[in-house]
Parts: C-alpha cells; sequence; structure tokens
C-alpha cells in the first residue's frame, strides 16, 4: 500500500487547526475561496472607454481612453473613477458578456476621484447581479485582496495580493491625470495586487465576494503598490451623486497641518489639537479671526487632534459634512490663550471648471474656481483664466500669454466662460472685426487686441 503524504499533511494541519482552534486553510480552500469571489463580482464588471475634449497648446482635439468600473445597483448605476469618466462627452460601456452599450454620466466628484454612470441598456434585458458592498474599515492588513479591472486594456483581468495599508495618506496637493486635487477626505487602501493603467475604476475585493475599494492608481516606478479608494467612502458619494449630481460640502477655508512635522516645537504627544497652517482671504474661518498657526482644539464641541498626516482626512471630512450655512461653535488655541469662537460654514463650491476652446482667437479658458485662483496664486476669481495659446494663432501674435485673466471684452466685464462665449460668437459669426481684451498678468493691467483679418 502507498504512503499518501498529502493526505497526511492535510490530516495533521487539521489537527494542528482543532487543536489550535481555528478552523483549517489549506492551498485548495483558497483557492475555491478566490475563484467563488471571483465568480461573485465578474458578472457585474465592465470596461469603460470615454471619449473625452483633451486642451493642448491653445487647441482642443478628442481622445480616447480605458478605464474599468462595476455595477453596483439593481437601476443599472456603475461605479468608475472621477479621472476615468467625469469629462467624457461620450461613454461606451463594455459588459462582462461582450456586449456593448452607451452610458451616461450621472455625476462626479474629483475630490474623491469618484464617478457614477448609468447603463442604456435596450429595453426588457436584464442586467447581471450588482456586486455587494462591503465594509472597508473592517479590513486587515494582510488580508487576501483581489483588483479586478482591464490593466493596458486588457479586459476581465484579475490580480492577486494582501492590503498593505488600510490607511495610506497622499498629499493633499495629489493630482489627478485630468488635473484636479485629490484626496483630501480619505486615506488609502495600499494593496500589493497590481494594478496598472486601465484598472482604475475597477473593485478591489475581499474573498468573500465584497467590493471594499475602487481601484484607482499605482505607483510610478513600483511593481507592487497599488491605491485603492475606500468603499465606506464610495458608498456615501455615490449617493450624492445620484440623488444631487454632485455632493455638497461645507468649507471653512482652512488647512491643517500635523503636530509631527512640527515635533521639535511642540510637545506632540502632550499638546492637543491640529495646526492651521492657513487661512484663505475672506473666508468664514478669515472674518472671525482665525489666524495661521492657530491650533484647533474642538469642532461641534467634539475634540480635533492630528499627530500624523493620516489623521487630517478626518478632519477635513468632518467640517465638510456638516451642514452648509450652520453656525458652528469651534474652539481654538493661539499662544496661552483659548478663544471661543462661532463660524458659519459656506458651500465649498466646485473644484474643477470646464476648459472651452475659442478656435478663431487662437486660445482655450477656463472658469476660475477657488482651488485654481490657489494654485496660481491670483488675487481674486474675477474673469476668465488663459489656459493654452496656440503657437502663431491671433491671440499668439497679439502676445496673449497662458496664466492671463480676461476680466473684459471691449470695456464689458467678463465674469465667466459664457459670457466669453457670447462674445466669440459675435466675433466668429463675422459681425465684428476687432475685440479689444483686458487683460490682468499678475497684477497689471494691460490691453490686447485681437483682429479678424489675423484669426485662422
Amino acid at each position: 500500500m502507498s504512503f499518501d503524504t498529502k493526505k497526511l499533511s492535510l490530516w495533521l494541519g487539521s489537527v494542528a487547526a482543532l487543536v489550535l482552534g481555528v478552523a483549517p486553510v489549506t492551498a485548495q480552500t483558497l483557492q475555491e475561496q478566490i475563484l467563488a469571489a471571483r465568480d461573485k463580482v465578474t458578472p457585474a464588471l465592465v470596461n469603460v472607454q470615454p471619449i473625452t475634449d483633451v486642451y493642448s497648446s491653445g487647441e482642443r482635439r478628442s481622445a480616447t481612453g480605458v478605464g474599468s468600473g462595476f455595477i453596483f445597483d439593481n437601476e443599472g448605476h456603475v461605479l468608475t473613477n472621477y479621472h476615468v469618466a467625469g469629462k467624457a462627452k461620450r461613454l461606451i460601456i463594455t459588459m462582462s458578456n461582450k456586449q456593448r452599450v452607451p452610458g451616461v454620466l450621472v455625476g462626479g466628484d474629483p475630490l474623491t476621484d469618484i464617478a457614477v454612470l448609468k447603463l442604456e441598456l435596450p429595453v426588457g434585458q436584464v442586467l447581471p447581479t450588482p456586486v455587494a458592498l462591503g465594509d472597508s474599515d473592517a479590513l486587515d492588513v494582510g488580508e487576501y485582496v483581489m483588483a479586478l479591472g482591464s490593466p493596458l486594456a486588457l479586459q476581465r483581468s484579475l490580480s492577486f495580493g494582501v492590503v498593505s495599508s488600510k490607511d495610506r495618506y497622499l498629499p493633499d496637493s495629489f493630482k489627478l491625470p485630468s488635473g484636479e486635487k485629490t484626496g483630501s477626505f480619505n486615506t488609502w487602501i495600499q494593496t500589493d495586487a497590481a494594478i496598472n493603467p486601465g484598472n482604475s475604476g475597477g473593485p478591489l475585493v475581499n474573498l468573500r465576494g465584497e467590493v471594499v475599494g475602487v481601484n484607482a492608481r499605482g505607483a510610478f516606478g513600483a511593481s507592487s503598490i497599488g491605491f485603492a479608494i475606500p468603499v465606506n467612502i464610495v458608498r456615501e458619494v455615490a449617493k450624492q451623486l445620484i440623488d444631487n449630481g454632485h455632493v455638497p460640502r461645507s468649507w471653512l477655508g482652512l488647512t491643517f497641518q500635523p503636530r509631527e512635522e512640527l515635533a521639535q516645537y511642540f510637545e506632540a504627544d502632550s499638546v492637543p489639537g491640529v495646526v492651521i497652517r492657513s487661512v484663505e482671504p475672506d473666508s468664514p474661518a478669515e472674518r472671525v479671526g482665525i489666524r495661521a498657526g492657530d491650533m484647533l482644539l474642538s469642532y461641534r464641541g467634539e475634540r480635533t487632534s492630528a499627530q500624523f498626516t493620516e489623521e487630517l482626512p478626518g478632519i477635513y471630512k468632518r467640517i465638510a459634512d456638516t451642514p452648509i450655512g450652520s453656525d458652528v461653535d469651534v474652539a481654538i488655541a493661539r499662544g496661552r490663550d483659548v478663544l471661543e469662537l462661532r463660524v458659519t460654514t459656506e458651500e465649498r463650491g466646485q473644484s474643477s471648471s470646464d476648459e472651452m476652446e475659442y478656435e478663431s482667437w487662437g486660445f482655450t479658458a477656463r472658469g476660475i474656481t477657488r482651488e485654481l485662483a490657489l494654485e496660481f496664486n491670483l488675487p481674486d476669481s474675477t474673469g476668465v483664466f488663459v489656459a493654452g495659446v496656440k503657437p502663431n494663432g491671433a491671440a499668439f501674435r497679439a502676445q496673449l500669454f497662458p496664466g492671463d485673466r480676461i476680466v473684459a471684452i471691449d470695456e464689458a466685464p467678463v465674469a465667466s466662460l459664457d459670457q466669453l462665449g457670447a462674445s466669440y460668437r459675435e466675433y466668429d459669426s463675422g459681425e465684428r472685426e476687432k475685440v479689444l481684451l483686458t487683460v490682468m498678468r499678475r497684477h497689471s493691467r494691460r490691453w490686447i487686441l485681437i483682429e479678424a483679418n489675423y484669426a485662422n
């Protein structure tokens, strides 16, 4: 009779597990868990092909990309990344059965890099079973996870790994490929399951077949570091996008930094609060006298503290989740004094703006948001921002430069892209031969004349 070492090994493993009081885990049962989890999620997996307008050197062109997504409810809503589909003018979605259907953008949120789409299925077609959304707070470092999606446009791909960190912080200056800042309100799930271009928007799945994150990006130059947005944040954002088309957030005009960066000045373990790094001009916080260098001790009666960077998103989110227009009590430490102040929250407003091409004039322009004004150190948000100038175009010859702000046309104030567009249509239709732009360049005012006979 032959001696079966494999059976003996399995038997000994089971006996040891019973003695230790844990369930036996073998390569075979792990394989079965992977396949079962895969089969729960794969039917709802989709490939997302966005067609977008891309602006470069003062011109617009169409571009096609690739990303991933997944069906998460019985209404045919699909979750993906904002940087995949948030600016798409057309969406082609390929389902797991290789059927191609159009999709529409329900809403997008660059601050969390989440977008919600909706499938436009033929009447009577039955949806695949949506994925189950899990609990990202319950994740453990070392837990097995799978990343599914379309890396490098290779549809229905799966990679396997573990959770490397569940509260990784990325700097608040981190930007999406589409240019917006993101990640202020969440930490990230770090995993060594391979996440490559095209995986963006796909699900990160545990061995129970539950989605615990939305894959967002890999680390450039690394083969085993990728990041996913925790599904608990995603669930909140998706509901707001479906209900409102956007995510309303409160704002005070404060940015923070952790005490660990000032450890030589503060006794980090004993000093409470979070350091206020900056206060935006004419913000709710500035109007009540809060200053950079103050310490925020409490917000709405709850203690605030951030010794380490990964604690900052929770504070930003607490402020953002406050109902807009609320009167909020805060406690501020300034030197040895503690100040009790009341501040009224305002709506944060859009964090991204559209870009438009003015072909005959030879430039592109963007609306000025608060974030754009801060990024380019603009004194205010008046006018529209010149994003690009076409080489040898009419604006180029008139010496308009990227970074200029157009504040008036023929002395009529310009407050938005719509106003600029109305003047452009008059010019482009041949009704006007010349247009005089009033431009702010840094802190100086200039007048630039664009002539019709130079237009391309």
